[in-house]
């Protein structure tokens, strides 16, 4: 194996843990040097994560039970509105993109309507995964053009009222440990398009920040005693792994949001 050393970086989200362990190459900078350690490990992990796993661990500390999937479609004159700024001349791929686009810019008009009317009132909008979908996630096919949003329970009333091109429904998020399979579900409706984002959160958000530790070998990587495995990856020596846990009760990461409602 080439000159090189394991690194093990450990996330903490809301009641997730997570540990993935991969080889770095090349000689462990010096002490003096940690910008180009930490350099390093980034560029690796990035070669190693998913979006999936990003989102999820904004979701796992920013949100819990009680707060809101929230969908927004366009009713049959909500979607007149969208296609009036539509050009004449277009090929049917085109037509799909400038709709997603269009679309796009609606979600973020209303979020700014909401921030704005929820600002006068002294209180706080926070929202993740917020995305515009035109595809059926399971099967790949074109669907009319809509929305999904994860927000604070607060801002329910204030989407009903802002949201004024179609239909506002949503569900309370629900008290499962792991969000995950949320991020994941969301993403899957997502086309992906070449520097467009996935998906808008808002900026008041806390994110996650990993621990780096060197490891000694690529041993297997294991969970923190009391903790629930959820997701490991095979171990092959030699070779990255992944693990993802729900964390002990006196382990788990909570923002100040969360600590101030009472929620896990």
């Amino acid at each position: 194996m080439k000159e090189g050393y394991w690194v093990v970086r450990t996330y903490s989200a809301g009641t997730v843990g997570e540990k993935t362990k991969f080889w770095v190459q090349g000689a462990r900078p010096s002490a003096r040097n940690r910008r180009k350690e930490k350099s390093e490990i980034h560029k690796q992990e990035q070669n190693e994560a998913s979006a999936v796993k990003a989102a999820a661990r904004v979701l796992n500390l920013n949100f819990r039970a009680g707060d809101l999937l929230l969908g927004l479609d366009y009713s049959g004159e909500g979607l007149r509105k969208l296609l009036e700024a539509l050009p004449d001349e277009l090929s049917e791929e085109e037509r799909q993109d400038r709709i997603r686009e269009l679309a796009a810019r609606e979600l973020r008009n209303c979020l700014d309507r909401v921030k704005r009317a929820m600002d006068k009132e002294g209180a706080e909008l926070r929202y993740h995964l917020g995305i515009t979908s035109d595809m059926d996630g399971d099967t790949g096919e074109l669907v009319r053009v809509h929305h999904h949003i994860i927000v604070n329970r607060e801002a329910k009333e204030t989407f009903r009222k802002k949201w004024t091109l179609g239909g506002v429904d949503w569900s309370p998020l629900s008290e499962q440990a792991d969000y995950t399979p949320i991020a994941e579900y969301l993403l899957k409706q997502v086309r992906r398009i070449k520097d467009k984002k996935k998906y808008t959160s808002s900026r008041n958000l806390v994110r996650p920040q990993p621990k780096d530790r060197i490891a000694v070998s690529d041993a297997e990587l294991r969970p923190p005693k009391g903790a629930l495995l959820m997701v490991r990856s095979e171990y092959r020596p030699g070779r990255p792994q992944y693990i993802r846990y729900i964390l002990p009760e006196g382990q788990r990461t909570r923002t100040h949001k969360q600590e101030d409602t009472g929620g896990t």
